[in-house]
């Protein structure tokens, strides 16, 4: 369906959360000219995510292909998702990169330059878009370590591609490393947030399983966050870290690094779906204990300082899941209700069916599904005065989802200032 047909199907959806659900559900294609034009620019290329999210042949560093895709009109941003049959591609005419739908142009687009920052390459030849990235305009991203746990025990989340990415990533002329050292993860945080303009940071790893250098999962996490606190001579920025569901006193220890929130991803409501999804997480935690511990840390971290991210969409995967998108989107509300008034706030993401995991070949939830449910978070959000915006994303670095895009359109993403935590 084209973008103009949409439109009329949702007259009251504003055009650019149209096409950045679109995007991101279905992915976009590169036309040949928009590749020979790409490669020339500077700017942060796809390849060194911790997951490919494409749905395709996970695109490699070397292709330079914009890891972040920005409406020209204002300035939307949104994570390129490569899918070469996508009825949605880049192309460059007259001078201007285009988004088009199946046959004419909809909107043009553009590529947000590089910091200088992310040129930086360390002393052994390590980039340092393999440690550190930006995320839109105002946020960055690290990766502590690319692999998790869960593949070893055959238990890894079925939407999941990580093990399968990293592998991939091994064959690149200059990989990222499986991990890095707290002293590195620290120097990358110092050297690109002396830079001004950023809001927040997040950090982000697979699960450990097993003790590492004698160190639990949650103490060898501590280490990375009291070296970049030391970097920056306190944590100025919100600050979010995500990591599966810990016992109160692990979350105690990881407050007191300055970190200002946490997200402890359920990634699926509905505990049958849970169960499925996740076998690890099910296993090792569970359904209910997951839940106990969100709550728990809410009163360490405050209302809204907990997170739980849903890869929305997984639950309508067959063939365990819903058929129907209004069930789907019941099940999620009621999850994000219940959440919400225990002081969670749950994140949406659109779900990337990506070939290397368990789902591959899975069809992708209707786009109905995603209006419906995030115009549903929404009103939650409001229901439980959660602010806008939020300390840990905003509409100009949120790429996997829409819901900061509501805020703004609706005229409430305003300027925040760059808090530290009381």
């Amino acid at each position: 369906m084209s973008i103009e047909a949409l439109c009329k199907t949702y007259p009251d959806v504003p055009v650019n959360i149209l096409i950045k659900t679109e995007a991101l559900r279905l992915g976009v294609g590169f036309s040949q000219a928009a590749r020979d034009v790409t490669r020339t620019l500077d700017t942060q290329f796809k390849g060194y995510f911790i997951f490919s999210q494409d749905q395709g042949i996970p695109t490699k560093h070397e292709e330079k292909i914009p890891d972040t895709i920005f409406l020209k009109n204002d300035d939307t941003p949104w994570q390129t998702r490569v899918n070469q049959n996508s009825p949605y591609y880049i192309d460059f005419k007259d001078g201007k990169f285009m988004f088009y739908d199946e046959t004419a142009p909809v909107a043009e687009v553009y590529f947000e330059p590089a910091p200088g920052w992310l040129h930086y390459v360390f002393e052994d030849g390590m980039p340092m878009q393999a440690v550190i990235r930006q995320v839109g305009k105002d946020a960055t991203n690290a990766h502590i370590d690319y692999f998790c746990e869960f593949w070893l025990t055959n238990e890894q989340c079925l939407f999941c591609d990580i093990g399968a990415h990293l592998r991939s990533k091994k064959q690149e002329s200059n990989p990222a490393p499986r991990r890095h050292s707290p002293e590195r993860i620290a120097r990358a945080h110092a050297m690109a947030l002396k830079e001004p303009g950023y809001r927040h940071f997040n950090v982000s790893s697979g699960s450990i399983l097993r003790e590492r250098d004698g160190k639990s999962e949650t103490e060898w996490f501590c280490d990375y966050f009291y070296a970049i606190k030391e970097a920056l001579h306190g944590i100025k920025w919100p600050s979010k870290f995500q990591i599966v569901a810990k016992p109160k006193n692990e979350i105690k220890m990881l407050y007191d690094t300055g970190l200002t929130s946490l997200g402890m991803n359920m990634e699926v409501w509905d505990e049958r779906l849970f169960n499925t999804i996740g076998p690890g997480k099910a296993r090792t935690i569970g359904w209910k204990e997951w839940i106990k511990r969100l709550f728990e840390a809410v009163d360490i971290f405050g209302k809204g300082g907990i997170l739980s991210n849903f890869v929305n969409g997984v639950e309508m995967s067959q063939p365990w899941g819903f058929k129907d998108p209004r069930e789907a989107v019941k099940s999620n509300l009621s999850g994000f209700d219940y959440l919400m008034s225990h002081g969670v706030l749950p994140r949406t993401s659109v779900w990337t069916v990506e070939p290397n995991s368990r789902l591959g070949g899975q069809r992708p939830a209707p786009l109905e599904y995603y209006i419906e449910l995030e115009r549903g978070y929404l009103e939650l959000r409001e229901k439980y005065g959660f602010p806008f915006p939020l300390q840990t994303y905003c509409h100009g670095c949120t790429v996997i989802n829409c819901s900061e895009d509501w805020d703004y359109y609706l005229g409430k993403d305003l300027p925040n200032p760059r808090l530290s935590r009381k």
